[in-house]
């Protein structure tokens, strides 16, 4: 107890403790306009696409052609294979991906019938492979065709449109982040074939972008692309940048070895993955 200059007494703690209350209430009020405006960041879920699985019937598998021309939204996907075949046969061919249609195949210059059908049941190394979707994630569907193969050498095309996920970073109560776009093909189905002596799967992934300024190379973001491997000792997919028209291309080549996925980014340079 203290005493006041009139000589009554009060609470030493007293004006303390109703300072304290009230900066409590302050800060409440004050915190309280921004939880109300803060919203979670955007976010577009994706499913994967996958190689082709081998066939019941023995084939050499010499490289793969992966090349993603990357819009707004999607990318037109086109997996080219070179297949050596020991006799002339006919051979059914699957694989899986996130759309339920518009999928052409053509083996040595004749277009095959594709029929998409859901994914599920699994084959059981698809169940061992593919990675557990995400919230929200478009289901899979597979989609199968029969190429007329002859003996030697032969070219299997596979074409279709895969829809770009994202998330937003960044962002704040006060401002938009910045969205980073995602695209996950799955290259362990290819463990499955007789992979020839020199096989390698080069990938050429060309995104929209007009060729930057120096002013927007210097002080902008100007849009870039990069991938990362499944394979935690070699994380990056090392290849070459180049502006070629109005896309930027990464050109890369994977090969003997080669991760179980890949996942490529689409955004501002500076949110790209660097290792």
């Amino acid at each position: 107890m203290q005493d006041n200059v009139d000589g009554t007494t009060r609470r030493a703690d007293g004006g303390f403790a109703r300072r304290r209350a009230l900066a409590a209430a302050l800060a409440l009020l004050a915190a309280f306009p921004a939880a109300a405006n803060l919203r979670a960041p955007r976010r577009v879920p994706e499913a994967p696409s996958t190689a082709l699985a081998a066939p019941a019937k023995e084939l050499v598998v010499e490289r793969e052609r992966l090349t993603l021309l990357c819009g707004a939204e999607a990318c037109d996907v086109t997996a080219e294979y070179d297949v050596t075949a020991g006799a002339p046969e006919r051979v059914r061919l699957e694989m899986v991906l996130p759309v339920a249609g518009d999928v052409t195949a053509r083996s040595n210059g004749g277009t095959g019938e594709v029929s998409v059908a859901p994914a599920r049941p699994f084959r059981a190394e698809e169940r061992r492979s593919l990675p557990e979707p995400g919230p929200g994630e478009p289901p899979l569907h597979r989609a199968a065709f029969e190429a007329e193969l002859h003996e030697g050498a032969n070219t299997i095309t596979v074409r279709y449109r895969q829809p770009l996920g994202g998330e937003e970073v960044g962002h704040s109560s006060r401002r938009a982040g910045r969205f980073v776009q995602r695209f996950r093909y799955e290259l362990w189905p290819l463990r499955e074939w007789t992979r020839g002596p020199g096989f390698r799967i080069r990938l050429a992934i060309g995104v929209e972008r007009p060729a930057p300024g120096l002013w927007q190379r210097w002080f902008g973001h100007p849009r870039s692309v990069a991938c990362l491997t499944s394979d935690p000792a070699a994380p990056s997919v090392e290849g070459r940048l180049e502006q070629r028209g109005e896309r930027l291309w990464l050109d890369a080549e994977l090969g003997p070895s080669f991760p179980d996925r890949i996942t490529c980014y689409v955004g501002d340079d500076d949110l790209m993955p660097r290792y």
